[in-house]
């Protein structure tokens, strides 16, 4: 799915970055109880609790710290209060849940979206943002709901992004058709997520009070043709879904990735493969002892239907990390060595 360069999607890049209390405030949603506006038929789903996502310290840092260095949020808003004066949104306090579902086929170009954001907003103040940068190319009605078209260049007639003000807690974003399936079911008319018995069977097993779940209900064959004869091939030909979970608690981030196959050998010559690979990492880890805790946080392992990898690591240590990812970003390319030394 191709990138939005619209200010809709600067202000969604800025709820992912920014801190938020955890104080359960009237109107928030659950990620469990947004999934009844969510139209059925999706091939992926995953939601976001930014009560728990925003409070990593790394995002409140990277936020305050580069505002200034993001071109496109430094032309539109001068600084967090600037952003938090001209929307109405105080994304400290008025941020609580995402839900966002896809459509087709996960390797599609451009898939069909749904998603909706739970907030306490001023549609009002937001549209006003909107306008004044002329970021609405069109606008439409539907049931009684302003769809809102962003500008966006390049996109299908259909998939272009659009956006509505859908009640007071929940604004919907998406592509057309699968808007107007969200606003049909606020109506309380047709058939949400629930009834996709075949993604619901994997997503009911997740815990939706987590900060970041995912389940993708549809693996691609393409991505189940492993080519033969290779270094180290593996058997995904019974694989049928991926699972996701991460956490954050305690200043440690932590979490599952799942991907379900019902074939116990297959299960354990990935899982095998995994290891051997995080045993080669952490050979050349020896003189990097943020890298080598790192590793020492993953762990890999198979059961007759899934194939698992749990991990743990502290905010500290992923502090260091980017900072030492920076640091390297800084240094000047080194000078090449004299031909023939």
């Amino acid at each position: 799915m191709k990138s939005k360069t619209s200010l809709w999607c600067l202000v969604m890049v800025a709820l992912l970055l920014v801190p938020a209390c955890q104080k359960k405030a009237p109107g928030q949603l659950g990620g469990e109880g947004m999934l009844g506006l969510v139209p059925e038929g999706a091939m992926m789903l995953m939601g976001f609790d930014f009560q728990k996502f925003a409070s990593l310290e790394l995002f409140d840092k990277t936020l305050k710290e580069n505002w200034q260095k993001n071109p496109k949020a430094g032309k539109v808003f001068k600084d967090y209060p600037d952003f938090v004066q001209q929307t109405g949104v105080d994304l400290q306090k008025d941020v609580y849940n995402i839900v966002v579902a896809v459509y087709g086929s996960i390797d599609e170009k451009n898939p069909d979206i749904a998603g909706l954001v739970n907030l306490k907003y001023d549609p009002d103040k937001l549209l006003a943002v909107l306008s004044k940068n002329k970021e609405i190319a069109a606008e439409e009605t539907y049931r009684g709901r302003t769809l809102y078209t962003l500008k966006d260049k390049g996109e299908e007639k259909d998939k272009e992004m659009r956006l509505a003000f859908l009640n007071k807690q929940v604004i919907a974003f998406g592509s057309l058709p699968s808007l107007k399936k969200v606003v049909d079911l606020e109506m309380k008319e047709g058939q949400s997520v629930l009834k996709t018995a075949a993604l619901m069977k994997y997503v009911g097993k997740l815990d939706k009070k987590k900060m970041f779940w995912l389940a993708v209900g549809n693996i691609p064959e393409k991505m189940k043709r492993q080519p033969q004869g290779g270094m180290m091939p593996v058997d995904l030909s019974k694989a049928e879904a991926f699972t996701a979970v991460v956490d954050f608690k305690g200043k440690v981030l932590s979490g599952e990735l799942r991907l379900i196959s019902m074939d116990e050998q297959g299960n354990k010559q990935i899982a095998d493969m995994l290891n051997g690979l995080k045993s080669l990492g952490a050979m050349g880890a020896s003189k990097e002892p943020e890298l080598a805790q790192l590793l020492n946080g993953i762990q890999l392992g198979s059961a007759a239907d899934h194939v698992h990898l749990t991990f743990s690591f502290p905010e500290e240590l992923l502090q260091k990390l980017s900072a030492k990812s920076k640091a390297k970003g800084m240094m000047p390319p080194a000078a090449p060595e004299p031909f023939g030394q």
